[in-house]
């Protein structure tokens, strides 16, 4: 045999071998990945998306459709025409909006009318909105199936449903129509304590609507009119607001969405490249990858590799990349069920964070998991710091209870059990009773340590993140997240002023 012919059969030898090897390689990722899963399953995990779809209930317990079909129909408002609620004018003091006879803001002097006009032509369908939000359910017919393809329109309008009873509730305080202001503040609240849909980006919604509701509840807290019944009432709905339900399920639904992602990419080499691992997808120009190379080499070459990294994904690393998914969500989901376990985040979340380091930052390989993980630890920590708030808001009106009843506010939150709350209440950040003191005026100062974890005593300035000392942006941006109590006629006049002065047409400059 020919020396040329040799050294061929050599070389075509080498080949078959190190494909083989490829392909036994791929063959062990995917029985790794297959054992892993299996492993998680036998551990009690429910992986696929069907697991986690919530049932229907009968037509006369869901109030989605009655209640979406009148959300559909409410009119906008625009952005600068919205009152702001809860505003803070200084470290630990909100202006009561409801209680101004003007509502200036840095571009106009009074939005009250435009405000009141449009909480007037809405007020059908809010009424609308109340009566679906008496049934006890809330569950709209999605198609889950579809995965991140799923169209979610009713968001938004959750989200504007829950501006406008907000707005509602301050027009009718305002207008000391207190059976009004109640019936719409406490749909607000019923609004988002129904809304339990298994979707990340639902629940970030539902969090967005609760601090809505709890914004709108402290500024009915500073109303004297109400009765013990009704303060009750609004405990009670603000108590049943579980965030452990959808914590879990959207963690849950997420990772059963991303295996399902990875199941599309590997039978459709087009969905891979619409996720696009590089910035622009090449390609994009539509040439023919020989008029591109003699077109535009450089993009030829960008093509090139494009093609490649896909095809050894497809071949080598989509199981491996899929396991690492896995594993980096099933650390966090087991991170917020230790946190809900032991009512205290900072234990739990200390402990993921050092199990999440080994998957901070994918290999190159992970094509997937490098698109489409979201930032668990920010999503964990918005369920956590929302948690605190609920409790903080439900601390806050059993001190207005006990005021009802007593003519002040008690020397500690011990003094609240069991009349108004079964137990002292938890700041959820650390496990510790919420941290509570009366204060000399006969006010009080309630405050969880934050996401700092950090007792600083009550301190309502700014975070390190903004200006030392300077006004949070919002109550939970201070070192402490103080709850805040009404500010003075003085401070709320200063604020006024600064809005007025940006109001103010620029003074032309002398010519020298």
């Amino acid at each position: 045999m020919k020396k040329p012919v040799k050294i061929g059969l050599w070389l075509l030898g080498f080949a078959v071998l190190g494909l083989l090897a490829l392909w036994l390689e791929h063959e062990r990722a995917k029985a790794r990945l297959a054992a892993f899963k299996a492993q998680l399953i036998a551990k009690g995990e429910k992986l696929a998306i069907a697991d986690h779809v919530p049932k229907l209930p009968p037509a006369l317990s869901n109030a989605a459709p009655d209640f979406i079909a009148a959300a559909n129909r409410l009119t906008d408002l625009k952005f600068e025409f919205q009152p702001s609620r809860m505003h803070l004018v200084a470290p630990g003091k909100a202006r009561v909006t409801w209680q101004q006879a003007e509502l200036p803001t840095d571009k106009d002097v009074d939005i009250w009318p435009i405000v009141t006009a449009h909480v007037e032509d809405n007020r059908p369908l809010l009424a609308e909105m109340v009566v679906a939000l008496e049934r006890p359910e809330m569950v709209f017919n999605l198609d889950y199936t579809k995965g991140f393809n799923l169209l979610l329109p009713h968001l938004a309008k959750l989200k504007q449903s829950a501006v406008v009873l907000a707005n509602a509730t301050l027009v009718d305080l305002r207008a000391d129509q207190r059976a009004n202001a109640f019936t719409n503040l406490l749909a607000g609240v019923r609004l988002t304590r129904l809304q339990e849909e298994p979707l990340l980006i639902s629940q970030l919604v539902r969090i967005t609507c609760g601090h809505i509701a709890m914004q709108a509840t402290w500024e009915a807290l500073q109303y004297r009119g109400w009765s013990d019944s009704q303060l009750a009432a609004l405990q009670t709905e603000w108590q049943g607001w579980d965030v452990k339900r959808g914590w879990l399920a959207s963690a849950n639904m997420e990772r059963a969405y991303g295996s399902d992602i990875f199941a599309q990419c590997r039978g459709n080499p087009a969905m891979l490249s619409m996720l696009d691992w590089s910035g622009r997808a090449p390609g994009a120009s539509g040439k023919s990858f020989f008029a591109e190379l003699w077109d535009d080499p450089e993009e030829a070459a960008r093509r090139a590799l494009h093609f490649a990294v896909m095809l050894g994904w497809t071949l080598w690393f989509s199981h491996d990349d899929e396991r690492w998914a896995l594993n980096h969500h099933q650390v966090w989901l087991d991170g917020a069920r230790q946190a809900l376990k032991a009512d205290a985040f900072a234990p739990a979340n200390h402990r993921t964070l050092a199990a999440s380091k080994p998957f901070e930052t994918p290999p190159m390989t992970m094509l997937v998991s490098r698109m489409t993980l979201p930032a668990l630890s920010r999503t964990h920590q918005k369920f956590a710091s929302f948690e605190s708030v609920r409790r903080l808001t439900c601390t806050a009106i059993a001190l207005h209870q006990h005021r009802l009843k007593h003519g002040q506010f008690p020397a500690s939150l011990g003094a609240l059990v069991p009349e108004f709350l079964a137990e002292v209440p938890r700041d959820f950040m650390d496990g510790q009773p919420l941290r509570y003191k009366l204060q000399p005026d006969g006010q009080f100062r309630l405050w969880s340590v934050g996401e700092d974890f950090k007792d600083d005593g009550g301190d309502a300035t700014a975070d390190a993140h903004q200006k030392a000392g300077s006004v949070p942006v919002f109550w939970t941006k201070g070192r402490d997240w103080v709850w805040p109590q009404p500010a003075t006629e003085a401070e709320v006049a200063a604020y006024h002023a600064e809005l007025a002065a940006k109001r103010a047409p620029p003074v032309p400059k002398t010519p020298p």
